[in-house]
């Protein structure tokens, strides 16, 4: 009986000794590495259109591309999304200029140029909502910079065109 107590003692010791190491606040396990997005959500991957006609602003966003034209230019211009572990190395320009990176921040996605030389119209916070238009939903892609919309974009240049008057 007393070999019995004293192995119960010695267990119940020894697991609130272990609770006690691993609820020390100087534990330093984390749950994983943060890091940019390897792909864009499904809700972005489309065709958007921000005016209608043969040569507006447009954006093709797929899963890990994004063609984009703007400046009334016809063709399009690819981007490719890179992933990479946060936070950044001081040194980005090492990496091709047409690869962008993507990142969750405030509620959106924020997009930007690895290589910082140019700028790029691309580069912003996007968010997608919804949008009444004859009493049907539809999908808008917002451009969004300190809580106020820049640029909405469509999913049919007819759209774009009706909106962007």
């Amino acid at each position: 009986m007393k070999l019995t107590q004293a192995l119960a003692l010695i267990t119940v010791t020894t697991g609130l000794g272990l609770a006690g190491v691993v609820t020390l606040p100087g534990n330093t396990t984390q749950a994983a590495v943060k890091s940019t997005l390897k792909t864009f959500p499904k809700a972005f991957r489309h065709n958007w259109y921000t005016s209608g006609g043969k040569f507006g602003n447009a954006m093709k966003i797929k899963a890990k591309t994004v063609d984009m034209r703007f400046y009334h230019i016809a063709s399009f211009s690819r981007f490719t999304l890179h992933a990479h572990k946060l936070p950044f190395p001081n040194n980005k320009n090492k990496y091709n200029g047409l690869w962008i990176y993507a990142k969750k921040q405030h509620g959106t996605i924020h997009i930007g140029l690895w290589n910082k030389s140019v700028t790029l119209p691309l580069e912003g916070g996007y968010r997608v909502r919804t949008k009444t238009y004859k009493n049907r939903k539809i999908k808008v892609l917002q451009e969004v910079s300190g809580g106020h919309v820049n640029g909405t974009y469509y999913t049919t240049k007819k759209l774009a065109g009706h909106f962007n008057k």
